[in-house]
């Protein structure tokens, strides 16, 4: 074994800062494309909310757009117990999800949320936002957690019924 004066001999110093350098640029690189790939995928799946101020429809129609924002959302949650795979069901309703929230954003604009007087409407659609951002959770949990068992289930079910 090569005494520690011999490990860092002085020679090959240059050496030893040519490999750190090297493999911080790399490091630094995968770090850096890691971040700006997970930050693209957030921005994608999270529309914007843009401030508009002024409302183009009434109370009593925004809160009948959330009630039907609401059953949509209900509606997709049931059916994701459907899904076959069953490991497939949080695919299924990140798809679901990016197109409910432009939706969303759609009424919110219609609403006109931001204006200081609809402060109820501005919480009426956060309270809906947020219940989607649970069921989002829920969704996920299901694919990971009950999905495989399911999908377990389903496929010695078959092989179980065919006889093979």
């Amino acid at each position: 074994m090569p005494s520690a004066s011999a490990a860092r001999d002085p020679r090959y110093r240059p050496f030893r800062v040519a490999v750190l350098s090297v493999y911080l640029a790399v490091v630094s690189l995968f770090c850096v494309l890691i971040t700006a790939s997970v930050a693209r995928s957030v921005r994608s799946m999270s529309p914007r909310r843009e401030p508009v101020r002024t409302a183009t429809l009434d109370r009593p129609a925004c809160g009948t757009r959330a009630a039907s924002l609401l059953d949509e959302l209900e509606e997709h949650r049931r059916s994701l117990t459907g899904i076959v795979p069953a490991s497939a069901a949080d695919e299924s309703w990140m798809t679901f999800r990016v197109e409910w929230l432009d939706r969303l954003r759609q009424s919110e604009r219609s609403c006109g949320v931001d204006a200081p007087e609809r402060e109820d409407l501005r919480r009426l659609f956060r309270e809906l936002e947020h219940l989607e951002d649970l069921y989002t959770t829920s969704a996920v949990q299901y694919a990971g957690e009950i999905a495989p068992a399911l999908d377990g289930f389903r496929r010695a079910l078959a092989k179980m019924q065919t006889g093979k």
